[in-house]
């Protein structure tokens, strides 16, 4: 599963300067529109900001949370799961099932009740479900299983202020990963047993709040701040009941880590419908891969992994041992990019590669599973008896906001993570665990008023754009960092400094192993230095180790 992308490990130093009175502009993007003046702003913030959500306590959310209270905001910061750690958050339960045929965008959310606040007590067997379910469902657990390693280097997966021992391997496993995120939650007062009032305001809610969905995030046009809609699960073992509420909060500027994998993506393939209702006993025989979690369960078996990045690749190294037959269906690329180079590179020896699926024949039955049942492929060729099928098939956003989003973030949201046409929203961006602690640190500048957003670029055409978000090489980490220091020099702040020579040439070395001996790719394809390597050969670097989209 693709969530490290290989870089550089950076860290922020605590160095502060005297400043100049803080200054507390409301204009926050001087940069000018086209028609406008050197002298008239983009926008202007409607109020001061106080109050800020954060979404997700994932790393990105973690050190967000974490530099706004530094700056003495009053901070929320909410998640659907109980424990913070974001998708590095291992469970041995697991997410219920996928819908099939895909669930359409946007059909994510809950209902929302017609009067808030509500809350409301569920039993077992309440409309037909199992507190389980209710359960499982609103936390969704994480698509981590118990053998995941990470793909990228200790020394560009790891989070400020909790350094990795010595003694900590070269390649982490996510039991590792997911003490570190803890470790990281729990040095800021953000864990899930944490009680950490505000320090701007002690009489505010606490921090965090787990177990608690955003089903909805919406902007008070009229009063020019962001209203989201929350729902929170609690499940009393006691009395063996599930409490739900329902309740909305305001905040002046919100920011969006909720996380790329918010919904599963299986493919629309004639039969798979039928396919999908198929069982052993209680057992589903097709699935998606985020119920994964062991390979013993495979032993003696003939399993269908459906597609081709990263899931799919080391899944099937997991559970080669105990199969006793492996196929891949893989789909033609739309691009052969440096993911799918890597992924391919991974599949183990002994799996057979077939083209795509081109139908499932109907079933007789549905109680005996998928073995008799006939594969079509695109080429002609026929598959039969196989036992289970793994679609690793990716996953899409369901974006909390603007709601008819059909992409990760809004096309002109800046490299800093701020939406341009509203700068009181930011969405993660790049690298958690690269760039996170300088995204974190910008936002809380501009929203203090110690900050003012970078100008844009200027087109061939005249026209002004935001710099490219897709990839942060090393040009771009330098001008983050200008800028950074540049506003810490005005209005005060700590600086920040240039990636350490060491954790560059450590991740050198790492790339040389794991990457071009497997002529993969070249250093400079993964952008150690846009500067210095070169420039960039593949389209989307940023995609290469980090997402998984439905080009599966």
């Amino acid at each position: 599963m693709a969530w490290h992308k290989v870089f550089i490990a950076f860290l922020v130093f605590p160095i502060s300067v005297s400043s100049q009175s803080q200054n507390q502009f409301q204009t926050v993007f001087k940069s000018p529109a086209k028609g406008q003046s050197e002298t008239e702003p983009t926008f202007q913030f409607h109020h001061p900001i106080k109050r800020a959500a954060v979404v997700g306590a994932g790393p990105s959310g973690l050190q967000a949370t974490a530099w706004l209270l530094e700056h003495n905001f009053t901070v929320r910061l909410f998640d659907r799961a109980p424990h913070p750690g974001g998708n590095w958050q291992y469970s041995e339960e697991r997410p219920v099932r996928e819908s099939y045929p895909d669930r359409p965008p946007g059909d994510y959310y809950a209902a929302i009740p017609p009067q808030i606040p509500t809350s409301r007590y569920y039993n077992e067997g309440d409309d037909g479900l199992t507190l389980d379910f209710r359960w499982r469902e609103h936390w969704r657990p994480r698509p981590v299983w118990y053998n995941l390693f990470t793909n990228s280097p200790k020394v560009s997966t790891e989070l400020p202020d909790v350094p990795y021992g010595p003694e900590v391997p070269w390649v982490l496993d996510r039991d590792t990963i997911q003490r570190h995120v803890r470790s990281y939650a729990s040095h800021h007062c953000l864990n899930s047993n944490d009680y950490c009032p505000s320090k701007a305001t002690p009489s505010a809610p606490p921090v965090t709040s787990y177990s608690t969905r955003v089903e909805r995030v919406e902007k008070d046009e009229e009063s020019h701040t962001w209203v989201l809609t929350l729902r929170r699960l609690e499940w009393l073992r006691e009395s063996n009941r599930i409490l739900e509420e329902w309740w909305t909060e305001t905040f002046d500027a919100v920011f969006l880590a909720p996380g790329p994998w918010a919904s599963t993506h299986v493919p629309n393939i004639a039969g798979l419908v039928d396919w999908s209702k198929a069982k052993v006993g209680e057992h589903y025989s097709a699935y998606h891969s985020h119920t994964y979690r062991h390979p013993e369960r495979y032993a003696g078996k003939s399993v269908l992994i459906v597609g081709s990045s990263v899931s799919a690749s080391e899944i099937a190294r997991d559970i080669s041992p105990y199969t006793d037959r492996l196929i891949a269906s893989v789909r033609p690329p739309k691009e052969l990019t440096i993911r799918r180079k890597l992924s391919l590179s991974r599949f183990p020896n002994a799996t057979e590669i077939v083209p795509e699926i081109a139908f499932f024949e109907p079933l007789k039955t549905h109680t005996n599973g998928i073995r008799n049942g006939k594969i079509y492929l695109i080429n002609g060729t026929v598959l039969q008896g196989i036992d289970e099928i793994i679609f690793a098939t990716g996953y899409r956003s369901s974006p909390l906001y603007p709601h008819n989003l059909t992409t990760r973030t809004p096309a002109d949201t800046l490299w800093t993570g701020h939406w341009a046409q509203d700068p009181t929203i930011a969405y993660s961006v790049g690298r958690t665990w690269t760039l996170g602690r300088y995204q974190a640190y910008g936002i809380a500048k501009v929203w203090a008023g110690k900050a003012q957003l970078p100008p844009l670029d200027q087109t061939e055409d005249g026209e002004t754009k935001p710099p490219s978000m897709e990839w942060f090489g090393e040009d771009i980490f330098r001008r983050y960092i200008t800028w950074l220091n540049d506003a810490s020099l005005k209005y005060g702040g700590r600086f920040v400094e240039a990636p350490p020579i060491e954790n560059l040439e450590a991740l050198k070395y790492y790339s040389v192993v794991h990457f071009l001996t497997a002529n993969i790719t070249a250093l400079e394809d993964i952008g150690l230095s846009s500067i210095s390597m070169g420039s960039l050969k593949n389209k989307d670097p940023w995609n290469a180790l980090v997402d998984e989209d439905d080009d599966w």
